[in-house]
C-alpha cells in the first residue's frame, strides 16, 4: 500500500553526513512505491541550490547528487521554506529541477495532514 511521506531536513553542509542520509532513506521509499515530498528548512535549502550537492558523498560512499538526481527522476517534489531561502538569498533562478519555494503553510498543512507520515532530520 502507497504511504505519503514527507521528510524535513534542517541540516546543511555542517551535518553532510545526516542530510545524505535522510535523502538516501527518501529515494529508498520513493523506489518501494511510496508517494514521497521533501521540506528543506533552515540550512537544508543549501541542498536544493544548483551545485551544492556536487561533491558530498555519505559515509558510506553514496553521492548525495547521484541521490538528488535519482529523487527528482522518481518525481518527488523539494519544497524549500521561503523564509529560509529569502534569508540566504536563494532565488527561483538558483534552485534544481523539481525543487520549488513554498510558504510555510504549505508545508505546516503537509505536517497537519493525517494521511502523511513525517520525518524530521
Amino acid at each position: 500500500m502507497e504511504q505519503k511521506l514527507l521528510f524535513i531536513l534542517s541540516k546543511g553542509m555542517e551535518k553532510a553526513g545526516l542530510a545524505t542520509r535522510a535523502f538516501y532513506f527518501a529515494m529508498l521509499s520513493a523506489e518501494q512505491g511510496n508517494r514521497v515530498e521533501i521540506a528543506l528548512i533552515e540550512d537544508g535549502v543549501y541542498w536544493a541550490q544548483l551545485g551544492m550537492a556536487e561533491g558530498v558523498y555519505a559515509p558510506t560512499g553514496e553521492k548525495m547528487k547521484d541521490i538528488i538526481d535519482k529523487i527528482v527522476e522518481y518525481g518527488c517534489p523539494i519544497y524549500l521554506c521561503k523564509a529560509c531561502a529569502d534569508k540566504r538569498l536563494i532565488g527561483p533562478e538558483d534552485i534544481i529541477k523539481g525543487s520549488e519555494i513554498a510558504g510555510g503553510g504549505v508545508i505546516v498543512g503537509k505536517m497537519a495532514d493525517p494521511s502523511y507520515k513525517v520525518f524530521i532530520f
